[in-house]
């Protein structure tokens, strides 16, 4: 891994932890960053122990989406080609799918 993949990493991941800040009933139990088949896109998902439960998956990933936009679009290049928030339930149901 490159260093600017990993800042990317580390960059990505802490604006995640800042999205998560601002819903105190969300409690991570995992933020996985994965490298894009592009330069400078990265997969990001994001599985909630707590506190996904009631929020649409749609809604919860479009609300992270445009954070990390905002966060990243101007000065950054980071881009977003997969992102994905789910509930342990739910990421156990589709482990198969993206973690493969």
């Amino acid at each position: 891994m490159q260093q600017n993949e990993t800042t990317a990493y580390e960059k990505i991941k802490k604006a995640i932890a800042d999205w998560v800040k601002q819903y105190p009933s969300v409690e991570l139990a995992a933020i996985d960053v994965h490298p894009g088949s592009v330069p400078d896109a990265f997969h990001e998902i994001v599985v909630a122990s707590k506190g996904f439960e009631n929020w649409r998956q749609m809604d919860r990933d479009k609300n992270l989406y445009w954070f990390l936009h905002k966060k990243f679009a101007d000065f950054e290049h980071i881009d977003i080609s997969i992102l994905r928030t789910f509930t342990e339930e739910e990421s156990e149901k589709y482990e198969r799918v993206f973690y493969v």
